[in-house]
C-alpha cells in the first residue's frame, strides 16, 4: 500500500487536481485558470504534442503480434477474409438475400463494427493491463488508451483490404456520395475514442464491467444490420429491422457502410452521431477528471 501512495502517478494526479501553494506565482494562477473538469482535454492536448509513447506503442503492438509467424500480418486480415467469405456465403443463402453488394455490405460492417467492439472491450482493462507502468511512471493516462486506439486503429487499416477487395469484386458503383467519408470518419472515430475514454475510467473502478460490455457487445452484433439487411423483404432482417433506431451501433456503421456501398449520404444517422460525440466527450471529461486521482488505486 505504501509502494501505490507514494508512487508517481498518484502525486501526479494529486497535483492536477489541487494546485499547488508552493507553485511559482505564474504557474499557480495558470492552474486555477484550468478547471479539473477539463483535464482529459489539457492531457490529450499534451500528449498530441509529445506523440511519441503513444504512436510509436501502438505501431510497435500491432507489429509484435504476428512477428514471430511465417505470414505475419496476413493474420490481420486473415479471420475477416475468412469470415466474409464463408459466413458471406452461408447468410446470403440462408437470408435468402439477391443482393449482389451484399459481400461489400458484409465486409464494411463486420469491419467496423470489430473495430469498435476489440477498442471499447479493451478500453476497459487497459489501466490494469498497464498496471506496473501508471504506479512508477510519468506518463499521463490517455497515453495508455491513445496507445491502445492507434493499435486497433492499424488493424482497422489492414482490414479495409478486405474492404477494398470486396468492393471491387462487387458492382458497387461509387457516387458523389463517398466524398461524406471525408466527414463521417472523424465522426466515427470520435464518438469510438471518447466512448473509449469513458469505459477506460469505469472498467478501472469496476472490473467487472468489462465482461458485460464484452456480452453486451456480442448480442449487439446480431441485432446490427452486418449479416443481415434492414430492407430485406424476406427472412430474419425484417423481423430486426424495427429495432434499428434503438441501436446506437447500427448508426456507426450506417454513416461509413451508406456512402461507401449504396451511394447515398444517411443525414438522419449522422446528425445522430454528430449529436451524440460532444454528449460522449463530455461523459468521458467528467468521468476521468473526477476518477483521475485514484486510478493508481483502484487499479
Amino acid at each position: 500500500m505504501e509502494t501505490i501512495v507514494n508512487s508517481p502517478a498518484l502525486r501526479d494526479a494529486q497535483q492536477d487536481a489541487v494546485p499547488n501553494n508552493d507553485a511559482k506565482p505564474d504557474a499557480a494562477r495558470v492552474l486555477r485558470r484550468r478547471p479539473s473538469r477539463w483535464v482529459l482535454f489539457y492531457d490529450l492536448v499534451e500528449a498530441w504534442r509529445a506523440p511519441g509513447f503513444w504512436l510509436y506503442g501502438a505501431w510497435m503492438d500491432a507489429s509484435l503480434r504476428h512477428r514471430s509467424q511465417a505470414l505475419g500480418a496476413f493474420w490481420m486480415v486473415a479471420g475477416t477474409l475468412v469470415f466474409v467469405l464463408l459466413l458471406g456465403t452461408l447468410y446470403s443463402q440462408a437470408l435468402n438475400n439477391q443482393n449482389q453488394t451484399y459481400y461489400a455490405h458484409l465486409a464494411t460492417g463486420y469491419v467496423f463494427f470489430i473495430f469498435v467492439q476489440q477498442s471499447l472491450s479493451q478500453a476497459c482493462k487497459v489501466f490494469a493491463l498497464d498496471r506496473g507502468m501508471i504506479q512508477n511512471g510519468y506518463v499521463k493516462y490517455v497515453n495508455y488508451v491513445l496507445r491502445m486506439f492507434g493499435s486497433q486503429f492499424i488493424n482497422l487499416l489492414y482490414n479495409l483490404i478486405v474492404v477494398v477487395g470486396a468492393i471491387l469484386l462487387t458492382p458497387v458503383a461509387l457516387t458523389p456520395a463517398v466524398f461524406a467519408l471525408v466527414l463521417t470518419l472523424p465522426l466515427f472515430l470520435l464518438a469510438t475514442l471518447g466512448a473509449c475514454f469513458f469505459m477506460s475510467v469505469i472498467g478501472a473502478r469496476y472490473p467487472d464491467v468489462g465482461e458485460l460490455v464484452r456480452t453486451t457487445l456480442r448480442l449487439a452484433f446480431f441485432v446490427t444490420p452486418i449479416i443481415w439487411i434492414p430492407d430485406a423483404a424476406s427472412g430474419k432482417g425484417a423481423y430486426l429491422a424495427p429495432f434499428l433506431f434503438a441501436n446506437p451501433f447500427y448508426y456507426l456503421v450506417e454513416i461509413i457502410r451508406a456512402p461507401l456501398v449504396y451511394g447515398h449520404v444517411p443525414w438522419l444517422e449522422i446528425g445522430v452521431v454528430a449529436t451524440a460525440v460532444p454528449v460522449i466527450w463530455l461523459g468521458a471529461g467528467l468521468a476521468y477528471a473526477r476518477s483521475k486521482p485514484y486510478i493508481p488505486l483502484w487499479i
